[in-house]
């Protein structure tokens, strides 16, 4: 409970700050021996993740993560980070497990 509570904290001193993530996942989430939380963009490390981003339009998206208006009308807003958040919280208390795993990336779109 208390990573999720930390990332919440820090979602919220970005949308007070009039930022959107865009891109909010575990994987963007640096955790010290202390387990004290910040959340970071690794952007530069998506190889290391390419099986959990999705060739759509042109562009590489973490399809599993995203809410449906963010993937099919490219709106991204502090409303779309909260539904990552929420993929979030079940990374977190599945141990990891990626979202929708019995799904294929077409039948995540549907």
């Amino acid at each position: 409970v208390s990573v999720c509570t930390q990332v919440a904290l820090g979602m919220e001193h970005l949308s007070n700050g009039r930022f959107v993530h865009r891109d909010l996942a575990a994987r963007n989430c640096l955790v010290s021996a202390q387990r004290q939380v910040k959340v970071s963009s690794l952007s530069l490390s998506k190889d290391v993740y390419n099986s959990e981003y999705y060739h759509f339009r042109q562009a590489w998206i973490p399809l599993r993560w995203m809410p449906p208006e963010a993937v099919l009308e490219d709106e991204f807003s502090t409303k779309s980070d909260v539904w990552s958040f929420g993929v979030l919280m079940w990374e977190v208390f599945t141990h990891g497990e990626m979202p929708y795993t019995s799904l294929a990336d077409d039948e995540v779109l549907a």
